[in-house]
């Protein structure tokens, strides 16, 4: 059986992901449009949509121990499955607000299922090729991302939100043919001895490593996550009169350009230089987001170069963090604390801020955050004294 039986297994882990972020770029642009319509203010859309973080949060931790525990490959057809269905059917039939709020946190279980689970799975099927593969299966992610955030735009601007949620639907149906493939495969080496678990609560034993790369995926969850899952769909419906074909296509572009750097700076090193431009992009970009009316788009593809950019670290970070620890799936879980606390957050001050004061402290904000992850992780990656 050479290396047939972990191709195979990959293969499907890159189908389940292109199924799940179909969907979930789909949702994150018609979630806050249909609040929109239906009148909900932004302070009340970022309350909904700031749900998810901390659902996510807890669920992911609880996934997480689990899979340690008895292994990963049953959880996409347990959990992710069900769940993206779920979620996908209660967004088309909600009519209020605490219905939102519910399929936001079925939602979270969709996604925290695949989260807490996934890195360890590529890990674990890619010895000596974790980094390699963790960020070719982020590109992958982005592309479908993209489809989905153009098939949400397309789709309700000529066949309205529902038929369009109902399209999100079938494509979580399809997610059960690979998760069912992935249930026989063989175990992997990840696996945390029970009597290992009490080590897990002392959070002092995770060394200075650990804690730095959690702070620095907070900075970059700070910068980005408030600006696409809440800001900027507002911001391009309500200043700038986009149509929802226009705001579908831009996250379309936002989502193909960030994938298409991924994929083709894969082999390149992740060095100052890529920090100082990434950064400079970020900041450029941000600063005058604000005020840009016939250049918006040049400025927001702008900022997707700078997170495929950055994309690079960010998988970087997470595996030299992780990836020989026997209990992978809770420690990647235990990084990712801060940074869901941080996205929670940031959904109820951004909506509060741009609603009160205006647009452009958020976005200059997002720019400096983002200035901060890139020379943490450049800190990270290259010095190999951090305990």
């Amino acid at each position: 059986m050479s290396q047939l039986p972990a191709e195979l297994p990959m293969k499907r882990i890159l189908a389940i992901t292109f199924l799940n972020f179909f969907i979930s770029g789909g949702l994150m642009l018609a979630i806050p449009l249909l609040l929109l319509e239906r009148n909900v203010d932004l302070v009340e859309i970022g309350l909904v949509i700031s749900i998810l973080p901390i659902v996510f949060l807890v669920a992911r931790l609880l996934i997480a121990l689990v899979a340690d525990l008895r292994g990963w490959n049953r959880f996409y057809l347990l959990l992710n499955w069900p769940g993206s269905l779920l979620a996908t059917f209660i967004y088309s039939i909600a009519s209020s607000t605490p219905m939102f709020l519910i399929g936001k946190i079925v939602e979270a279980v969709k996604e925290s299922s695949y989260w807490a689970v996934n890195r360890t799975a590529i890990f674990s099927l890619s010895p000596k090729r974790e980094e390699k593969e963790a960020t070719r299966n982020t590109a992958v992610l982005f592309l479908s991302t993209a489809i989905g955030s153009a098939a949400a735009g397309l789709g309700i601007s000529y066949f309205g939100f529902s038929l369009t949620l109902g399209v999100f639907i079938v494509a979580a149906g399809l997610i059960g043919f690979p998760a069912a493939l992935l249930w026989k495969t063989r175990k992997q080496d990840f696996r945390l001895n029970p009597a290992g678990i009490s080590g897990l609560v002392d959070l002092r034993s995770y060394g200075r490593r650990f804690w730095f790369v959690s702070i620095a995926l907070l900075f970059f969850s700070l910068a980005y996550y408030p600006l696409l899952n809440l800001l900027l769909p507002v911001f391009m419906a309500q200043q700038l009169g986009y149509s929802y074909i226009a705001i579908g296509i831009a996250y379309m572009l936002f989502n193909v350009i960030a994938s298409a750097i991924i994929f083709s700076t894969l082999r390149f090193s992740l060095g100052i230089k890529r920090v100082i431009l990434q950064s400079g992009i970020a900041l450029f970009a941000s600063v005058l987001l604000a005020y840009s009316n016939f250049y918006f788009l040049g400025l927001f593809l702008a900022l997707a170069v700078a997170e495929g950019l950055g994309m690079g670290f960010f998988e970087s970070i997470i595996a030299k963090a992780t990836k020989s620890k026997p209990s992978v799936s809770v420690d990647i879980g235990l990084l990712h604390v801060p940074m869901r606390f941080a996205e929670f957050t940031s959904l109820l001050y951004a909506g509060f801020v741009a609603q009160t004061v205006g647009y452009a402290p958020v976005f200059v904000s997002c720019g400096i955050f983002f200035t901060v992850f890139s020379g943490l992780a450049l800190y990270l990656t290259k010095n190999k004294g951090l305990g």
